[in-house]
């Protein structure tokens, strides 16, 4: 579910952010495929469980909290294949979160 938290991040980012049901061809809208919001909606549930290793250069973020995330999954009563989605996402974070040039 898009809640109002949800939308307020993404607008701070100036990201307009739609649900699946409120499909549009607006310019500077992110749109999520029907298919992949529940894996969307644990991502953003999971947000909590990354782990980081303060160093003196900065944060490094290592990844996610396996053990964790299946507990949030398990709440979500989440399909199986959300963890191979979540793992997906969190590959492509994991650059963009640590400043690394693809």
């Amino acid at each position: 579910m898009l809640d109002d938290k949800m939308r307020r991040e993404f607008e701070s980012l100036r990201v307009s952010l739609r649900a699946p049901e409120d499909e549009t061809d607006e310019e500077g809208v992110v749109s999520i495929m029907a298919c992949n919001w529940s894996s969307f909606i644990a991502f953003r549930a999971c947000e909590t469980q990354w782990r980081v290793v303060a160093t003196m250069a900065g944060l490094i973020w290592i990844g996610l909290d396996y053990t964790a995330c299946q507990i949030v999954l398990e709440q979500l009563d989440a399909p199986a294949y959300i963890f191979a989605d979540l793992h997906a996402m969190e590959e492509a974070a994991l650059p963009i979160l640590n400043g690394v040039d693809g």
